[in-house]
């Protein structure tokens, strides 16, 4: 077993030498070698986690640095990474550079633990960069970005009733060439007491981590106004950068204006039909539909008020039983009008009326979208 740092390092490493910048909009591949812990806490879209310790050995190690100083944890971390394991873990590397032969490879502040697996592939004849400064500098880099980017770009914010499609419109924007910024999408979360989606949110840090590279990514599209949806601080379990969202109370307003039953129609698609995928072949599937469902109308209870409350409890129990025995979703329209009418329409009124002096147009899809053109 090596003696010194200078034995287990005898090369001097070699870093990736590009723009940061480039990493997150070009999605260029990361191996990140932190422990399982540590990535499922915070990480980047392009990053694939082998670790060189898991969460065990690294706790071990630190300890180990506390009492008796870097030499000895390095040699303790070198011990732990040794006979199968080690071989493993190079199989590991190998099969992802070879998936991704530009691929970068990164720790938490860009040290000990990336040079010793930069090493052990030299080791195997290849050399892949490390990342200066690591995962600590990418990620106070998008913080950074996000800061900057509000600063400097407008935004043109689009609103509307629930059900209006908002998100939707905004796809089809952007498939038109038009900048924007998908902040329920890159939430996982349809931003309403019933937006929640059957798989889970991001991580607060991994959301900002989203939400400041499509911002690099939008600015390969020119300077226009970046559009965005009108949503309120928090989406779901995640909240909005603060920058971000004191940019967005100030910033233009267009208005859908769609009638109800257009609403309706679409409320029942996105907060049934699509939730219904998810449950319709498991055992129990009308219950535990109901369940999921219910959730968030106890979160509103007090607001819609208890007999509404209750109606619409009846509708949905009704409605998740009907779909179970012959797929009917006829049901689930009367506790959806009845959400609309009675807890969404006024709330959004109540906001709306605060903001109204931003508001620069309105009208349907097709109106929103000559109006961008229009500039």
């Amino acid at each position: 077993m090596p003696d010194t740092k200078t034995d287990i390092f005898p090369l001097a490493p070699k870093f990736y030498e590009g723009e940061i910048k480039d990493i997150f909009s070009e999605d260029i591949p990361l191996i990140d070698v932190r422990s399982p812990g540590e990535f499922e806490h915070g990480a980047f879209p392009s990053a694939v986690n082998i670790p060189i310790l898991d969460d065990e050995q690294r706790h071990q190690v630190g300890i180990c640095y506390k009492e008796k100083g870097q030499d000895e944890a390095i040699k303790l971390g070198q011990s732990l990474v040794s006979g199968k394991n080690r071989q493993e873990k190079i199989d590991s590397w190998l099969a992802a550079i070879d998936k991704n032969p530009n691929i970068l490879i990164y720790c938490f502040r860009g040290g000990l633990r990336s040079q010793l697996a930069q090493g052990l592939l030299r080791e195997a004849g290849l050399i892949v960069p490390i990342i200066k400064g690591g995962y600590k500098r990418l990620r106070n880099y998008l913080l950074s970005n996000i800061e900057e980017q509000v600063e400097r770009n407008d935004f043109l914010v689009l609103s509307g009733h629930t059900g209006s499609g908002k998100t939707e419109i905004l796809g089809r924007a952007a498939s038109e060439g038009h900048r924007v910024i998908d902040l329920e999408g890159l939430a996982n979360h349809r931003g309403s007491a019933f937006g929640r989606r059957d798989t889970p949110q991001p991580t607060q840090i991994d959301f900002e981590n989203l939400v400041s590279i499509q911002f690099l990514k939008e600015e390969k599209k020119g300077t226009t106004p970046i559009l965005i949806e009108d949503e309120s601080a928090a989406i779901g379990q995640v909240r909005l950068p603060k920058t971000l969202f004191e940019k967005k109370k100030v910033s233009p307003i267009f208005v859908l204006r769609i009638p109800v039953e257009e609403r309706s129609e679409f409320t029942l698609d996105y907060y049934v039909k699509e939730v219904w995928l998810a449950y319709r072949e498991m055992d129990d599937a009308a219950d535990l539909f109901f369940e999921f469902c219910k959730a968030p109308f106890d979160r509103i209870k007090k607001r819609l008020g208890g007999p509404v409350y209750d109606e619409c409890l009846a509708d949905l129990r009704a409605g998740s039983d009907d779909l179970a025995k012959s797929g009917s979703f006829e049901r689930h329209k009367e506790w959806i009008s009845k959400l609309l009418i009675h807890y969404y329409d006024p709330l959004y009124a109540k906001g709306l009326a605060r903001k109204s002096e931003y508001i620069v147009g309105e009208g349907d899809e097709e109106e929103f979208m000559s109006s961008l053109k229009r500039g």
